[in-house]
């Protein structure tokens, strides 16, 4: 296997998105932008830590990180024409600069341009990366295994020969303004239709590769959405338990159950934003505890480094302020332990799950997922994305972005999330050693996670989206949409 597909130690490659990556000396000059607060940078460094290497220093990032960049990533094939309409395809929504012409970046996209090359296997466009990176792109990096591995992943390809029509064509991006008031039904439509706005991804591999994020619009990536994401699907789930025996769950036992709905499913996903995040650190720097440890942190990619890893003497001290809900950026977990007579769930379960959450990711865990929103929530919409057939395992789902004419979209996968969460409880009710569960339970389980479900949903969308129109959005396999207004939250 060539240099593209090892990792940094030289260990076998691994189909996962890390977090915790090292930052080199770009994140440096990017950081040390004045007149931004230490979150905000710290938001900006989600693309760098991102970022793999390969020995010799090529950019690299994963297929899956590809698939849920949306609209924030110009994709660049870089290949022959004939490798375009052959047997991998392309990625849709992809342009093409032939590998002679990609130089040609530097003088045609802005420097802080988020660029992804794509070859064969990532040969070709690797070595490219690093040119690109030398010569001064700062977002710029090749995707590990080329389109090989994004076939083999379940992602959607195309092999449609209008892109050879397009070579050394690049679209014109530009930064719309925001529209003012709530989105159309037309302009749902035309979103939904733009190529790098969805990309499709096979259930099977959903499931083993993926994450459910949070409906959260503030998210530029292309995510398949449900209230809270993992954290809030596995919360309903045990408050779903607690409900269904009578009996409370104790801090061990969520630390144990997260543990293994982490070795079974993989990938968890939980997301902060940046004014929770000041104030976290802002209550870092009020607490004395914590006075010898931060001394020396100014930089957002030192907070980052603490936060990531902090030390085991101070961790019991910094999940205290962690729980706190002005420190929780996810809305629907904030909600859920201040309003939780209507969420059905305790909070000391929410805290508990939060903290088994941070306690495996400082054990050096990188299947767990910690994301930074940006901004304010502008959301303009709420989008449900269906597919007109039963689910399975072949079938294809898509990765809606949340990013809309300059402003935002709620995005929900009901069917999906209902699809998961039948089998989140037929996992649950096999923990026998820990859960006072059995077969007989399946069904009063999986009713009692629908109905908490659809209250949580109501009472989150009632908390952060009131008033805005719903559009339902179903999809075909062979991806024809249909957009239908369905009302407002009400």
């Amino acid at each position: 296997m060539d240099e593209v597909g090892t990792t940094r130690d030289g260990a076998a490659p691994r189909m996962a998105y890390f977090h915790a990556a090292p930052m080199n000396d770009v994140a440096d000059r990017i950081t040390s932008a004045p007149a931004i607060s230490p979150a905000e940078r710290m938001l900006r460094g989600d693309w760098l830590s991102a970022i793999e290497r390969s020995p010799s220093g090529s950019p690299l990032v994963w297929p899956e990180f590809v698939a849920r960049q949306g609209r924030s990533v110009r994709i660049i094939d870089v290949r022959e024409a004939d490798e375009l309409i052959g047997p991998l395809g392309h990625i849709p929504g992809a342009e093409w600069i032939p590998r002679e012409r990609a130089p040609s970046l530097l003088e045609r996209l802005p420097i802080d341009a988020k660029v992804v090359l794509v070859s064969r296997a990532g040969e070709r466009s690797a070595p490219l990366a690093k040119q690109l990176e030398a010569a001064g792109m700062r977002f710029v990096a090749s995707m590990i295994g080329g389109m090989v591995s994004w076939k083999f992943l379940g992602f959607h390809i195309v092999r449609d020969a209008s892109i050879l029509g397009r070579r050394d064509q690049l679209r014109a991006w530009h930064d719309a303004p925001a529209t003012e008031g709530p989105l159309s039904l037309s302009s749902i439509e035309a979103h939904i239709g733009a190529p790098e706005a969805v990309r499709w991804m096979k259930l099977a591999a959903l499931m083993l590769h993926g994450r459910l994020a949070c409906v959260d619009g503030r998210d530029e990536t292309g995510v398949i959405g449900t209230p809270g994401g993992d954290s809030g699907e596995l919360l309903l789930a045990l408050a779903a338990v607690e409900r269904v025996t009578g009996h409370k769950l104790s801090p061990l036992a969520i630390g144990e159950l997260f543990a293994r709905r982490l070795e079974t499913f993989g990938r968890f996903y939980l997301h902060g934003d940046v004014q929770a995040s000041n104030e976290l650190i802002a209550a870092i720097r009020g607490d004395r505890r914590f006075d010898g440890a931060i001394a020396n942190l100014s930089e957002s990619m030192q907070w980052r480094r603490f936060l990531n890893a902090p030390p085991v003497h101070l961790r019991d001290a910094l999940l205290e302020h962690i729980v706190s809900p002005a420190h929780i950026g996810c809305g629907h977990l904030r909600l859920a332990l201040t309003m939780a007579d209507h969420y059905g769930a305790r909070p000391a379960l929410t805290h508990a799950l939060i903290e088994a959450f941070f306690r495996t990711r400082w054990a050096g865990d990188a299947d767990t997922e910690f994301t930074i929103l940006g901004g304010a929530h502008q959301e303009a919409a709420v989008v449900r994305v269906h597919v007109e057939e039963r689910l399975r395992s072949f079938t294809r789902v898509p990765l809606v972005s949340p990013t809309v004419n300059g402003t935002q979209i709620f995005v929900a996968h009901p069917q999906v999330a209902e699809h998961l969460r039948a089998e989140l409880a037929q996992f649950l009710i096999l923990q026998r050693d820990v859960l006072e569960l059995g077969d007989g339970h399946v069904p009063s389980l999986i009713d009692e996670m629908r109905r908490l479900g659809e209250m949580q949903l109501q009472t989150t969308l009632r908390n952060l989206a009131r008033g805005l129109p719903i559009y339902d959005v179903r999809f075909t396999q062979k991806g024809a949409f249909h957009v239908e207004a369905a009302g407002a939250v009400s």
